[in-house]
């Protein structure tokens, strides 16, 4: 006997073992699941863009950098419209003010712990700094004095004093006067993890990272400014539920009648977009509920029985305990791709029950009692459901070669939970049917049972009587359309293969939200009239101590800065460094005149004018350039865009900064520039992601295609397999293309869906086919028994998984609607593809499997041939 017939033999007879030790194996079942549940409480998540990239990313070791000696880049940009029209008017001016204090006192008056305590400084148009020179010093002055003035002249003046700065317009007004900017600065993601022995310092000390230095309160980048640290600096990663209850608490402020009268509001950044993030989350939840509820009702639907619906249920559902659980207790970190475990989970461990299920009721409904009827499932059935299983494992296990550690979770969760799946299906699932299964029967039955049976009859429509029906009329029709059928597929996969070509990978912030959530308007408003609703920074260290002393080094940025704003209009609205102070303060101290806003032509000049502005405004300059003005950096003001436009865009401006400081390296040999910031990490990570899941997936297809070929012993069987899995991964991708849907970091998760049901579906039948067809050679006969026997177990799996993804299509995010319409898609085409592709298939080239011997036949199909 060879190895696969011992095999399909082992699994015929595993309901029988698996009964001489029931009792130990609901005990080990339910222990395992107790301390599974328990390991839930553990369950640790990492949600940050960060954890995402490898500890030795350049980009994120230059952020590292960057938060170390600047603090955080991860602020909240309040635009607001005044209601009277004009940002620069008393009334504007005096509500500014006092929301920027009722802020910062609340922020002080706060407890330890509270999400105000995250704000550094607060800067609108009442408090921007501006330069002045009094008595031959140059000092920073409030754009507004101490009394808000309210004549229109004084009031004139004030706009246009903020006109001259550069540093003010379209950051706290725009052109128009019509909106103004308020930034929350924060210490979101530029808190060390070793925190508290860094800051060690007297008890009269104020403890970092309050309200910012105007309130007496040390700004938290100072605690790393200079050299003095040249160690690494590693930072807390930011929680999403820091973001909702600091952006909580900042609306309580927002929301006062006093200022709720006069404003509209148009927050962006992290803190605000949370908020709606936290909102799809949660619908994500309903829908998964919605989602789960459906697909318990076409159970029910299906088997007619409570039973029918109990089983897969539970062992999808212990599936999925025990693989979070068991992770957790080895301290395992998930990632947002927990969801799409349980997902594959649940569409492998749920098809595995299905056809074992289904063949059950199958043969019973021939006749066969329960205890054969079982074994004649396991017969057909579980032998697919291993081969099932250990190609979807495999397919999981090749992402781990990945470099990133999240994929290689998932993937080797997925896996585990997979090979659960399949564990509970074969060895519990009988025990489970042994408790309870209510089968339909031929006769009535007598007593309230029977009653209750017929009432359910009369309710319930007869599904898989129905689709047995459909199924007896799909051969006749495969085998007179064989070749209309196989044209009309290959025709499909031919215009969805360019399709394929036209995916654009791209991840768009705003077009993640919902269309109709306030966040997109809020940063249309940003990008159209004021600094744009995302920032970029290069981060530049020269490695040498007062570099930045140098004119020349001055220059070279000031050149650079002018390049990307020439380059770049479409996004890039305004470039601010060190080299605009410079330039500020140089004319300043020159009677504001036009030509002496540049940079000084001697070091001694420059080092001058720095040192007047140090004096005027430490905080602001600790913000620029460290205090051995060795470190500096580039804040580009940027308008919201796609991955697939920032990543090159990126690649671009590193390529404009690499040519900038080619020269500078000739003096200053050690310098460094590259692009951080945490738009970039949030672009190149959602870029990066979605790229490397198409090359785990096309690793996957590769994978897959060469198991089936070796699964199946014959290559002409193998490539059928390979061209019938194609039709559903093409279709859905060619579709994607077609339309100009991007393929984003969400609906990336379509790709594992398809390639599992896909597979699963084709492995199935053609293992059916082949036990078939290898007793007689009868090519049609074995087709029409595969097709009524694996058919009904293929079309109710396809039935459950696609009404169940479709919920997914009434998300209000695109991304997650997306995986609902084209996974449900996917699932449908599948189906069509296994009942009529596949079948025509084999009769075109005539594919038989090697003959079984007589003996072996007989041995092997015993319970099959009762039911027969």
């Amino acid at each position: 006997m060879s190895a696969a017939h011992s095999l399909m033999h082992y699994f015929e007879n595993v309901p029988d073992h698996v009964r001489k030790y029931k009792w130990l194996v609901w005990l080990t079942v339910i222990a395992a699941t107790a301390f599974a549940i328990a390991g839930l409480g553990r369950v640790r998540f990492d949600m940050t863009i960060e954890g995402w990239f490898a500890d030795n990313d350049p980009t994120i070791v230059a952020m590292d950098g960057f938060r170390s000696r600047f603090g955080s880049d991860d602020h909240l940009y309040i635009v607001y419209k005044p209601k009277d029209g004009d940002v620069f008017s008393h009334d504007s001016l005096a509500a500014v003010r006092k929301l920027r204090e009722d802020l910062l006192q609340r922020s002080l008056d706060a407890p330890d712990g509270s999400p105000l305590k995250r704000i550094v400084k607060i800067t609108t148009l009442a408090n921007a700094p501006v330069l002045k020179v009094e008595e031959d010093a140059l000092v920073s002055r409030n754009l507004v004095g101490a009394q808000v003035p309210s004549s229109p002249e004084e009031l004139a003046e004030v706009a246009s004093t903020a006109l001259q700065q550069r540093s003010l317009p379209l950051q706290y007004f725009s052109k128009d006067h019509k909106y103004g900017g308020i930034l929350v600065e924060t210490n979101f993601g530029a808190i060390p993890v070793d925190f508290e022995a860094r800051t060690a310092k007297p008890a009269e000390a104020s403890a970092t990272g309050a309200a910012g230095a105007e309130t007496g309160v040390d700004n938290l980048s100072m605690s790393f400014d200079g050299k003095a640290v040249e160690e690494r600096v590693r930072f807390k990663p930011t929680d999403l539920g820091d973001y909702l209850g600091f952006i909580n608490e900042v609306k309580l402020s927002l929301n006062k009648p006093e200022f709720a009268s006069r404003f509209d509001y148009y927050p962006v950044g992290n803190p605000a977009s949370t908020e709606y993030n936290m909102q799809v989350l949660q619908e994500m939840g309903t829908l998964y509920l919605a989602m789960l509820v459906i697909m318990v009702a076409v159970l029910w639907f299906l088997f007619r029985s409570f039973s029918g619906v109990l089983w897969p249920s539970l062992v999808v559902i212990l599936s999925a305990v025990w693989t979070i659980g068991f992770a957790s207790w080895l301290g395992v970190t998930f990632t947002a791709f927990l969801i799409l475990t349980v997902v594959m989970i649940l569409v492998i461990g749920i098809a595995d029950s299905i056809h074992i299920l289904s063949g059950y009721e199958y043969f019973r409904n021939k006749g066969l009692e329960h205890k054969e009827a079982v074994r004649a499932s396991f017969h057909s059935s579980a032998n697919a459901c291993f081969l099932t299983a250990i190609t979807s494992m495999v397919a999981m296990l090749s992402v781990v070669f990945t470099p990133i550690v999240p994929i290689q979770v998932f993937g080797i969760a997925t896996a585990v939970g997979i090979g659960l799946a399949f564990l509970f299906s074969i060895y519990v699932l009988p025990l489970m049917l042994d408790l309870w299964w209510v089968p339909r029967r031929a006769q009535p039955v007598a007593g309230l049972r029977g009653k209750l049976s017929a009432a359910v009859g009369k309710l319930v429509p007869n599904v898989a009587g129905f689709v047995q029906k459909m199924l007896k009329g799909v051969f006749p029709f495969v085998d007179k359309y064989k070749y209309a059928i196989a044209g009309l597929f290959t025709a499909a996969i031919v215009v969805c293969l360019y399709g394929m070509t036209q995916v654009r990978v791209d991840t768009d912030v705003k077009a993640q939200f919902p269309k109709r959530a306030q966040i997109r308007e809020n940063i249309d408003v940003a990008d159209a009239n004021m600094m744009g609703s995302q920032t970029l920074e290069i981060y530049l260290d020269l490695g040498q101590e007062y570099a930045l002393h140098d004119p020349f080094v001055q220059k070279r940025i000031d050149e650079l800065q002018r390049t990307i704003e020439r380059k770049y209009p479409k996004y890039v609205v305004r470039t601010l460094s060190l080299v605009d102070v410079t330039k500020k303060s140089y004319q300043t101290l020159n009677e504001d005149r036009p030509e002496m806003y540049a940079v000084p032509d001697t070091r001694e000049a420059l080092a001058n004018t720095l040192f007047l502005f140090d004096n005027s405004n430490p905080d602001q300059r600790r913000k620029m350039v460290s205090d051995d003005y060795s470190e500096s950096h580039i804040t580009v003001y940027l308008r919201n865009g796609g991955s697939y436009e920032y990543t090159q865009i990126f690649k671009d401006i590193q390529h404009d900064i690499d040519l900038a400081t080619a020269d500078i390296k000739r003096v200053y040999p050690d310098t460094k520039a590259s692009v951080t910031g945490l738009f970039t990490l949030m672009m190149q990570g959602a870029d990066y992601l979605s790229w490397t899941s198409l090359n785990e997936f096309g690793t996957a297809i590769l994978t897959v295609s060469v198991i089936l070929l070796l699964i199946f012993g014959s290559l002409k069987a193998g490539l059928v397999s390979v061209v019938s899995n194609a039709v559903p991964v093409t279709l859905t991708f060619g579709l994607m293309g077609l339309l100009d849907v991007p393929l984003d970091f969400t609906t990336v998760l379509i790709a594992p869906i398809v390639l599992g049901i896909a597979v699963d579906d084709t492995i199935h039948f053609l293992s059916h086919y082949k036990h078939e067809v290898s007793r007689d050679g009868d090519i049609r006969r074995a087709l029409i028994q595969t097709i009524e026997e694996a058919g009904q177990a293929v079309t109710f799996t396809s039935l459950i998984l696609a009404l169940g993804l479709s919920v997914l299509s009434f998300s209000s995010s695109v991304g997650n609607a997306n995986v609902g319409i084209y996974g449900s898609l996917a699932v449908l085409v599948g189906l069509v593809c296994e009942l009529l592709f596949l079948p025509a298939l084999v009769l075109i080239f005539g594919l038989k499997f090697e003959k079984r011997g007589a003996a072996s036949a007989v041995a092997g199909d015993a319970a099959t041939e009762a039911a027969h």
